[in-house]
């Protein structure tokens, strides 16, 4: 039910209002005498619109909307204005103080409840129009968080929750291009896990995956933060080693050659070992991106054919 707050120092004025606005189930009327009064109330009670007239003993209605609108929380309460004058002047200090409308003494019931009901009409459809707004920033957020989370995931493994192959590419093309304008090394590295079938046929899927993604936590542990590694196919990983170049980049990985080659990874009870062979190309920005992988792909077919457990260039 709409609460309207009546402000007049004259008891009868607010009969009057009373009488003219009908049927109590419709509002829900409260009062105030004076200014004070009124400011005090609106806080309180809240109302849905005020009714306030402009001359009054002590503080004036202009003085107590001015107030009113200073104040956040009674800001946005429609008011308006009962006057007995009509002069321009008044009624512009009237909008200027912060009426939405005003109704000059004596005035008629059907125009009075006219005005009532246009202006509690508006303050809903403005409470819900700004309802509508907050639910659409809502909306709008909790969209813009699921197309960071899409592209995440466009970008990232399933699996091991490292790079995928979309993203190193990004990455690796990026690189080239800061080498062009700066200079620099940077080294690719192949590695694939040797005999990685002999685990899923052995041990079961389950501990196929358990083995990638214990292989995915053991690269990470034992690179730099500035280096790249993606999961790039299957049983494959690829890492990009920025400011290193090819000799530097065979002590790198043929530690992690090493750590490997001693790793044990826990499946139901079971003690899987394996180990990697490595496959490695300098990043040349003059062949460009695919050249550079393709390179390295070589580099570790050729591994694979030697010994396995190696690292080949």
């Amino acid at each position: 039910m709409p609460k309207i707050l009546i402000v007049d120092d004259s008891p009868l004025e607010i009969k009057i209002i009373r009488k003219f606005l009908g049927n109590e189930n419709e509002y829900e009327i409260i009062e105030a005498g004076d200014g004070k009064a009124a400011i005090d109330l609106a806080k309180a009670a809240m109302p849905d619109l005020i009714l306030m007239d402009i001359i009054m003993p002590g503080m004036d209605g202009l003085s107590v909307c001015k107030a009113l609108r200073s104040q956040p929380a009674t800001a946005d309460i429609p008011v308006i204005f009962i006057t007995a004058v009509s002069d321009s002047k008044d009624i512009v200090k009237g909008f200027e103080a912060g009426g939405q409308d005003y109704i000059t003494k004596p005035f008629h019931s059907h125009e009075l409840c006219a005005r009532v009901k246009v202006h509690l009409d508006l303050k809903k459809s403005k409470e819900a129009l700004l309802e509508y707004a907050q639910e659409m920033e809502i909306k709008n957020k909790e969209l813009s968080e699921l197309m960071v989370q899409l592209e995440n995931s466009a970008m990232t493994d399933f699996l091991t929750g490292m790079a995928n192959r979309r993203q190193m590419m990004q990455r690796i093309k990026a690189e080239i291009s800061g080498m062009k304008r700066n200079g620099g090394k940077a080294t690719l590295i192949m590695a694939d896990i040797d005999d990685f079938k002999k685990i899923n046929d052995t041990y079961g899927h389950d501990c196929g995956d358990f083995v990638l993604k214990g292989m995915a936590d053991l690269l990470k542990s034992v690179i730099r933060l500035e280096d790249i590694l993606a999961r790039w196919g299957g049983e494959e990983f690829l890492l990009l080693l920025p400011g290193i170049d090819l000799e530097d980049g065979k002590i790198v990985a043929e530690r992690i050659r090493k750590i490997v080659e001693t790793k044990l990874f826990p499946c139901r009870e079971k003690m899987i070992s394996t180990t990697l062979t490595l496959g490695m190309a300098e990043l040349d920005e003059a062949a460009g991106v695919d050249a550079s992988i393709q390179k390295a792909d070589e580099a570790l077919y050729k591994g694979k054919k030697m010994s396995k457990n190696c690292v080949a260039s």
